[in-house]
């Protein structure tokens, strides 16, 4: 047994001795000790209300009122589940070896009420953060939010120069009040941005022109521009080329033959890869051209044009254009298995494989309308892909995917290209006439201020600096993408509807404990960041933990999920009263 006192034995009001007004025994546990029972002595004055007592701070230093778990249990729990993506039977495990008896449920509990405790100490951190982030001139603010289907969105706030993730927020949907809310709240804690980066969501580019003046640059994102011009450019005949191979369904037929050849084609791979390599060779340096049985040849083939769907970039549409690529291999392989079987003689067996493929596409590659949209879309590929290539983004012989940040070129320079461009697709008639490049231009010419703003001059402690925001927002797309990486890791699962309407929004700020400065200013002194933790208004914890967890509705989502599962019959009962009435 330990026992435990205030540091106070005499009243600080009126000088007298304090009287022991009850002893409470708790059985705490925490690292460096383990489980043991902690004797503590209240303490209290006459002077004094009933209500007024003194307590041990040593004892508040290592667990929380009303807490079996001490602070350095909670922050082991809460980092071995947000930073080294334990499963908290894991955590149990780990915890055992170190002489702590814990469920998961508690290690649960645990890594909540972190997530709670460290959000606040962010908040009273405040203040250090913005001087800090004063020194470098102030903050380039990165705005975006994240959702799966009909969950809320978790809005988050990073700063580009210091990497700190400066906010996090559940809001209901990306709508202007929604976000105008969460902008004052930054606003508040760090000043005004030198700048704000964004996609071309309209709820927060008028949030940004409520909260933030007209002189606070806005940089929209390059990547989202471009993708949302191209859907545009390209949306229409690229359904129509979806719609019709979905109509023709060949890749059913396709896979049975695919699963049917896989032996034969894995026994002769080797002599596969060197007739691709003597086929691919510069012209007069073939090698010799191994004997190939005809059914591995049909296995070949079948698996080019299965493959080529797979073939883009890593962007996702309208950079990859996987549908297109399908039909127009469709084409090559439809043109060989008909050559082949015009001018080989094989076994019968294999001639009916062949003719079974050739009677497979032959319905799709025939499809007119088909044709037309991919020529169409050819077309405007080549002036999205040409307008690629002028903004140095996402370029169409590059594989870096979505961590494509773009090539490092002036600004001025890229706004010189693309002025270029849109003044060639002017002085085209034939583009002119079409109703889809007059709008692209037509979007060009309205963001374009906000596409290609002029770096950024400020002081600092150090003397004047020139800061060039990042012309995409993948900094933040990245962080989402991290996050849900990191639960697949904890959970196996794919994060969906019901986690993020689960998620408590401070999760997101562990990525910060990773930058050494921003812990020393949230440690603010301490030792370290239980002792941190443990300074913290545990009342203000229980209270923001309670509030977060009960539903924005008023009503549980398992009640919520029933009464949308009633919703038809309730209507029909209405209806049936409606009539008798």
């Amino acid at each position: 047994m330990l026992r435990f006192q205030p540091q106070l034995d005499r009243c600080p009001r009126c000088g007298a001795a304090l009287k022991t007004r009850k002893t409470v025994e708790r059985h705490p546990c925490t690292l460096h000790i383990g489980h043991f029972t902690a004797h503590e002595t209240v303490l209290g004055c006459g002077c004094l209300k009933e209500t007024t007592t003194f307590r041990s701070g040593e004892l508040a230093g290592l667990v929380a009122p009303g807490c079996t778990f001490g602070f350095d249990v909670m922050v082991h729990a809460g980092e071995a589940a947000l930073r080294r993506n334990l499963t908290a039977d894991d955590t149990v495990a780990e915890l055992a070896r170190m002489n702590v008896t814990i469920s998961a449920g508690e290690v649960r509990e645990l890594v909540a009420r972190f997530a709670v405790s460290l959000g606040i100490a962010h908040a009273e951190a405040a203040p250090r953060l913005r001087a800090h982030m004063g020194q470098a001139g102030g903050y380039v603010l990165h705005l975006d939010s994240t959702c799966k289907g009909s969950s809320t969105h978790l809005m988050t706030g990073l700063d580009e120069l210091s990497g700190f993730v400066l906010l996090n927020a559940k809001i209901p949907s990306e709508s202007e009040p929604e976000v105008s809310a969460f902008l004052r709240t930054v606003v508040q804690r760090f000043g005004v941005p030198l700048a704000v980066s964004c996609d071309m969501s309209k709820g927060i580019l008028a949030a940004v022109a409520t909260v933030l003046s007209e002189s606070t640059p806005v940089f929209i994102c390059h990547f989202h521009f471009l993708r949302d011009l191209g859907k545009d450019l390209l949306a229409e005949p690229y359904a129509m080329v979806r719609e019709r191979l979905r109509h023709h369904g060949p890749k059913a037929e396709l896979r049975r033959m695919q699963r049917g050849l896989r032996e034969v084609v894995q026994t002769h791979s080797r002599q596969l890869g060197q007739l691709i390599r003597a086929a691919m060779a510069p012209d007069g340096k073939q090698g010799p051209v191994p004997p190939l049985p005809h059914d591995v040849l049909l296995g070949a083939l079948v698996t080019s044009l299965l493959d080529s769907q797979h073939q883009g970039g890593g962007y996702g549409f309208p950079f990859d254009r996987p549908h297109l690529q399908f039909f127009r291999q469709a084409q090559i392989v439809l043109t060989a298995a008909r050559s082949i079987l015009r001018s080989v003689m094989m076994e019968p067996s294999h001639r009916k494989l062949f003719t079974l493929l050739t009677a497979t596409l032959e319905p799709l590659c025939s499809d007119s309308g088909l044709a037309q949209a991919a020529e169409d879309i050819e077309c405007r590929a080549r002036e999205f892909d040409r307008l690629r290539a002028a903004l140095r983004l996402a370029e169409a012989d590059t594989r870096q995917g979505l961590n494509d940040d773009g090539a490092e070129v002036p600004m001025a320079v890229l706004r010189d290209r693309v002025e270029c461009y849109c003044q060639s697709i002017r002085n085209n008639a034939a583009l002119m006439d079409r109703k889809e490049f007059k709008a692209m231009l037509e979007q060009i010419d309205r963001h374009h201020d906000r596409l290609f703003a002029e770096p950024i001059r400020v002081k600092t402690p150090n003397g004047p600096r020139t800061i060039q925001p990042q012309r995409t927002n993948n900094i933040l797309e990245r962080f989402f993408r991290r996050i849900g990486s990191q639960v697949r890791k904890r959970t196996g699962q794919q994060p969906g509807e019901a986690f993020l309407d689960r998620l408590l929004p401070d999760f997101p700020l562990v990525a910060n404990l990773d930058k050494p400065r921003y812990l020393d200013l949230l440690l603010d002194g301490c030792a370290s960041l239980p002792e941190r933790l443990s300074q913290l208004d545990q009342g203000t914890v229980n209270s923001t933990l309670a509030r977060l967890r009960s539903p924005s509705t008023g009503i549980t989502r398992p009640i919520r999920v029933r009464l949308r599962e009633a919703a038809a019959p309730l209507r029909i009962v209405l209806f049936i009263l409606r009539a008798v009435a």
